[in-house]
């Protein structure tokens, strides 16, 4: 089993792994790896995503299997500080828990910690948007809209038009029902909760525990910029996990 991966860095140096949004894939990651060359970076195609649609259909624990065995073969030490956005958080968090021994720490960014409201109208949504979108003019016209940069505009175009209706619904079966666990393994843990709208809710997971009164973290960001802002955020992320102080 290959996942399609990005890779970028100094081999032999400690491991991240990115892992992307579900409207994206391991290309909103490349100027994030751009951006840390003293690192050994991956951002690998989830299983049953882009280049790596031949390895579905997606599951959230089928996705922490496969990553655990690609970490074990491929990131040094056959560990990871592992950074999830939007679907790769809830990724990166079974990870975590079916394969504690791969992560020395994680941030999810844009997460939910449960099962999403309405969700037959959110995939009834995600299906007219979907089938309306079915032409390059108009998918072109929605990369530039989410903010995807121009060097990616025709990877997300023909990667969206190689997707099917099902297994894009095998996504959103999965991450629509997320429940995070109630419990994970003592690592360091940052996850930055989005919500929409009202007054901006702190949370923050340390040592694998809801810890709201510790160092809260602000609300992601959310609108059609978050392609684009996300990696931007990410980039951050993974000096402070290592134990430094992330750039100002």
């Amino acid at each position: 089993m290959t996942l399609f991966t990005l890779e970028g860095g100094a081999a032999g140096q400690p491991t991240v792994l990115f892992l992307h949004d579900a409207a994206a894939s391991s290309w909103m990651w490349a100027p994030t790896l751009a951006a840390l060359p003293g690192r050994h970076t991956l951002a690998p195609d989830l299983p049953g995503l882009a280049r790596s649609a031949h390895l579905g259909p997606f599951t959230l624990a089928g996705a922490a299997d496969a990553l655990a065995a690609f970490i074990q073969a491929r990131a040094t030490g056959g560990q990871v500080d592992v950074v999830g956005y939007s679907l790769g958080g809830p990724v990166a968090a079974e990870l975590l828990a079916r394969h504690p021994q791969r992560v020395r720490r994680a941030a999810l960014l844009g997460v939910t910690t449960g099962p999403v409201p309405r969700a037959p109208g959110f995939v009834a949504g995600t299906w007219a948007v979907w089938h309306a979108t079915r032409s390059r003019r108009l998918l072109a016209w929605q990369a530039r809209a989410l903010g995807v940069p121009a060097a990616h505009r025709a990877q997300f175009v023909e990667e969206n038009l190689a997707q099917t209706w099902p297994a894009l619904a095998a996504v959103l079966r999965e991450a629509l029902a997320y429940r995070a666990p109630a419990a994970l393994p003592p690592v360091p843990l940052l996850a930055l909760v989005g919500a929409r709208g009202g007054p901006e809710r702190p949370v923050h997971a340390c040592a694998g525990r809801r810890d709201p009164g510790r160092a809260g973290v602000r609300r992601a960001r959310r609108g059609p910029r978050v392609v684009r802002d996300a990696p931007r955020t990410a980039a951050r992320h993974p000096a402070g996990l290592a134990g430094r102080a992330a750039p100002s």
